[in-house]
């Protein structure tokens, strides 16, 4: 329910922001009031606020708040980068991308990322395998091991590509856990984990690659 209920926020805030409710710089809504006004857990909206803040539409201010970016020129190329993958856009095209662009992040996560990355990645792939039985929460916490790499590579563009990457697919990767399955996805995740966690470059590209490759098959023979 809670990664749902952050979809409903994710929307609420980007249409808000779109409509000019909140004008560049402006602060948004306090995350309590937000819950309240959207009949929605704090953990939901705060959830919502970080995709929006890894995307540089959001921007938070310790002891402050949270506040719209007011560089907007970002939030056009932002915005036209969304617009461009919704427009071409079904979910075998992006896997078709990403597997070119996952098993990359594999690398630079190896050469980039520092040791609290590490932990992160390695307490989301424990949530995978707790939830592996249930279909949303599972699906949320893939999409988050992704995003992990992706912060791991200290590359801003990978980030942003990849947070917006994730918002698209986690609804339609849901549908697919839900027909499939989870455990060739927990297999598949465990063997990028540990090929990471040995520093082993050559060994998470191959398996990173193998995981997205068989993804494809399975929404092709879902299709049929």
């Amino acid at each position: 329910m809670a990664s749902r209920n952050s979809e409903i926020v994710f929307e609420y805030l980007k249409n808000s922001i779109t409509d000019g409710k909140w004008k560049d710089g402006e602060q948004i809504t306090p995350e309590i009031q937000l819950a309240g006004e959207l009949g929605v857990g704090r953990n939901a909206v705060r959830e919502a606020i970080e995709k929006l803040v890894g995307m540089k539409i959001l921007v938070k201010k310790k002891g402050k708040g949270t506040f719209v970016n007011n560089n907007p020129v970002e939030q056009e190329f932002n915005q036209m980068f969304i617009n461009s993958i919704l427009d071409r856009g079904n979910y075998l095209d992006i896997l078709v991308f990403r597997k070119t662009f996952e098993p990359e992040n594999v690398k630079m996560f190896i050469e980039n990322a520092e040791k609290k990355d590490y932990d992160e990645l390695e307490n989301c792939y424990n949530q995978m395998l707790e939830f592996k039985d249930n279909g949303e929460k599972f699906s949320y916490y893939d999409a988050q091991f992704h995003n992990i790499l992706a912060r791991g590579t200290k590359n801003s563009i990978i980030i942003k590509i990849s947070e917006i990457l994730s918002n698209i697919m986690i609804s339609h990767q849901k549908s697919l856990n839900t027909i499939l399955g989870s455990s060739s996805g927990m297999k598949e995740h465990k063997l990028i984990l540990e090929s990471i966690l040995d520093r082993d470059t050559e060994m998470a590209y191959y398996f990173m690659r193998k995981h997205i490759t068989r993804t494809i098959k399975d929404v092709l023979q879902v299709a049929k």
